[in-house]
């Protein structure tokens, strides 16, 4: 759902970071992991340039803020 989709996808990314380095479980999802890591790859620049995002008004998190939204 668009309205909520990077609300929700926040937390299924941190997990999946969390265990980028861990074969999975299936084949479907070793696949799907390794998509990731390709895709993660392909977009490097995208991500790079996004960083600059983080420096427009009212977009920047503090530690603080950043620690407890991680759940840290």
């Amino acid at each position: 759902m668009s309205y909520c989709r990077f609300e929700n996808t926040l937390n299924d990314l941190v997990d999946c970071f969390n265990n980028i380095h861990e074969e999975a479980e299936n084949e479907r999802d070793e696949r799907a992991r390794k998509l990731m890591i390709r895709f993660l790859f392909e977009n490097i620049n995208l991500i790079e340039d996004l960083k600059e995002e983080l420096d427009r008004p009212g977009m920047y998190l503090n530690e603080e803020e950043w620690e407890r939204e991680m759940g840290r």
